[in-house]
């Protein structure tokens, strides 16, 4: 609490000195560091719940310009709005957030001085380095202050230079509360809508996409590298909306939706979504074949549809009776990074309870018939080293 108190008062003279006076009105700020996905989500919640501590420290309702700094000596702030849920590997960029509270005319004013000069004259001073480096343990290779929209700008400057700029878009449609629907379709043909703090989104298993889908107009030998720039984009989406607070909804793509989003405005698409009962759980199973036939299964080939930079797409699951009859033809795709373990757990635990016979097979690549366009299961002669046991 103590540090948290000086930190407040280092930081308070800074920008009494950078903006000219700010006396008059009220700051509070929390003594941690957040990472920026903490910061940037629809609403800025954060934000809003400094305010509201704020204005429930004043019991009398009348406005007092007060420096309030938020501390804890047990590692966790008791109230969950401003609790930092920072993980390792969030990376190297760490924020400090503060608030101003004050008449809305005054801090009108205040908003433009700041986002005109604030990240340009804002570099903090020594005293405020040092009480940073204090307190959180740290060594900061810079120091400046910078509003919100200085992050969004910067942001955006970021992701429209690594080839991402419509993530920029739904993130912002979002952020910011927009009305209506954001939507954005990619190179791969994934695509993406957002409205309130929901982005919809269909998934494709590979025999989908190539059959009906994005990859329907390709050539047969260009399916592969086409599905793993599909499955790449849409891991990153997925994960970066996450990551800054939109739920997203993810449904089975099929046919009718596919002419929906090729033909229809936004808001039809988006009905269009709300009408599909979304992917619950972590892994997706799409059933090939299955033999009505009472015999059990006695024998296993798993296929590890793989690429080398994202790892395992889907496994492919042949499953086969006493006689070599082929019982079962499915393939089980991961729709979230834990979803890969659960998937492992769930064909050992089969295998064991069944007494089945199980082969694990690793082609490094994912396998498919250019005839048919869908997933095929492997032999031996497409691996390029000896087979392993799935364990």
């Amino acid at each position: 609490m103590a540090a948290a108190t000086a930190l407040a008062g280092h930081l308070a003279k800074d920008l009494d000195r950078i903006l000219d006076g700010i006396h008059h009105l009220g700051l509070i700020l929390p003594g941690a560091l957040y990472d920026q996905t903490e910061i940037l989500r629809p609403g800025f919640p954060l934000i809003d719940a400094l305010t509201e501590l704020y204005s429930g420290s004043d019991r009398d309702r009348i406005f007092k310009p007060r420096l309030i700094a938020l501390g804890s000596d047990r590692g966790y702030f008791p109230v969950a709005g401003i609790d930092p849920r920072r993980r390792p590997g969030s990376g190297p960029l760490l924020l400090l957030p503060f608030c101003f509270v004050g008449p809305r005319d005054d801090i009108a004013r205040l908003a433009r001085v700041m986002e005109d000069t604030l990240l340009q004259n804002g570099e903090t001073s020594q005293a405020t380095r040092e009480a940073v480096q204090e307190a959180f343990g740290l060594t900061a290779m810079n120091l400046s202050y910078a509003t919100i929209g200085d992050l969004c700008a910067l942001l955006r400057v970021q992701l429209d230079g690594n080839g991402l700029l419509p993530l920029w878009e739904l993130l912002e449609q979002s952020w910011f509360e927009r009305p209506g629907v954001r939507s954005a379709t990619l190179d791969g043909g994934n695509r993406f809508l957002v409205a309130g703090d929901h982005a919809h989104t269909p998934f494709y298993t590979f025999d989908d996409w190539a059959q009906f889908g994005p990859g329907r107009a390709l050539p047969a030998m260009e399916l592969g590298e086409g599905y793993r720039r599909w499955a790449r984009l849409q891991r990153q989406y997925a994960l970066a909306l996450e990551a800054y607070g939109l739920h997203v909804r993810w449904v089975l793509a099929n046919p009718q939706l596919e002419t929906t989003l090729a033909t229809a405005d936004d808001e039809a698409a988006l009905a269009a979504f709300r009408e599909i009962p979304c992917l619950s759980g972590d892994y997706l199973v799409e059933a090939i074949f299955q033999n009505d036939n009472e015999h059990p299964e006695r024998r296993m080939s798993i296929t590890n549809q793989a690429d080398p930079e994202l790892g395992t797409l889907a496994y492919t699951v042949t499953t086969l009776d006493d006689n070599g009859q082929l019982l079962r033809l499915e393939h089980h795709y991961p729709l979230r990074p834990q979803g890969l373990n659960t998937i492992i757990d769930r064909l050992i635990q089969r295998c064991d309870e069944q007494a089945v016979e199980r082969q694990v097979l690793h082609p490094g690549r994912l396998l498919y018939s250019e005839r048919g366009r869908n997933l095929r299961a492997a032999t031996v002669a497409d691996l390029p080293a000896s087979t392993e046991r799935l364990h």
